[in-house]
């Protein structure tokens, strides 16, 4: 591949620039833990690609917004790299137990789910976005098409796109792909969230494979600077607003006295006028007799 189609290759695909990857989480309507990473094989950008160019290809088929299945992928399979300081994501993926194991190959892959298989362990998610093999038993005609990327995103792709449909919004659909607990789903959806906001913001900088470059960090902590500005200036509004809430409430209350005290004063005057009127009649008529 020439260095021009590698750097096209690279400017078209989105990757995350938070923190430490975020691990596999069960897929679709899984309950277990997210995936630890437990280091079997360091991630490498050719793997990562794999998943992302699946990810990109299944989203323009099933017309899901740009890169939200790529986020998906990291959120499930992510594991940060130190030499392309991003997350990246890992085909060869397979969580069971609660134990997320991160494979050299496809082939050794498949031979882990077989191996599980054979215990009698059927809760098993897979691939660039971990389908989980019990809940979704038909989606595969067999574990070589579980792994293989197109394949297991395009059915993840179907899949999210049937939510989203139901639901009515891609953040209904995210937290639905992972469980229909409403705690679980809603902080799935966020880290889900939280990469796909990551992936607007970066793009992969070089062709020869430097996820994020010095430059692009010392943007990322500008824009941090200038998002606590804001929240500052925000923080600053709302205590003027909450200082006029309060003055408008003891104005409101002044108000209230004034009318309630001179309400009472009409009242005694009226009761006053109204006894000294029958005390006038009273004398009239003790005069006439």
């Amino acid at each position: 591949m020439s260095q021009g189609t590698w750097l096209r290759i690279l400017l078209a695909l989105a990757v995350t620039a938070i923190g430490l990857a975020l691990g596999g989480a069960i897929a679709l309507a899984g309950t277990q833990q997210s995936a630890a990473p437990r280091g079997e094989t360091p991630p490498t950008l050719e793997n990562h690609l794999t998943c992302i160019t699946a990810t990109r290809g299944a989203e323009r088929r099933y017309q899901l917004a740009p890169h939200l299945l790529g986020a998906v992928s990291l959120t499930e399979t992510g594991r940060w790299s130190v030499d392309h300081r991003a997350s990246l994501a890992w085909p060869w993926t397979v969580m069971a137990e609660g134990k997320g194991r991160y494979l050299p190959s496809k082939n050794v892959a498949i031979a882990e789910v077989k191996r599980l298989q054979a215990r009698g362990i059927e809760n098993i998610d897979v691939g660039c976005l971990q389908i989980n093999l019990r809940y979704h038993a038909d989606a595969f005609d067999d574990l070589d098409a579980a792994f293989d990327p197109a394949t297991n995103a395009d059915y993840a792709a179907a899949f999210l796109a049937e939510l989203k449909g139901n639901g009515g919004a891609w953040k209904d659909a995210v937290a639905l792909y992972h469980s229909r607990d409403e705690a679980r789903g809603s902080a799935y959806r966020q880290k889900v969230f939280d990469i796909w906001y990551g992936q607007r913001r970066h793009l992969l900088a070089s062709a020869e494979g430097e996820v994020l470059s010095r430059a692009t960090a010392v943007t990322h902590a500008a824009l941090a600077h200038t998002h606590e500005a804001h929240a500052a200036r925000n923080r600053v509004i709302e205590a003027a607003r909450q200082a006029n809430r309060v003055f408008l409430a003891q104005q409101r209350a002044l108000i209230e006295a004034r009318e309630r005290a001179a309400f009472e004063a009409r009242k005694a005057k009226v009761l006053a006028d109204w006894a000294e009127l029958k005390r006038q009649r009273a004398s009239r008529k003790a005069g006439k007799s």
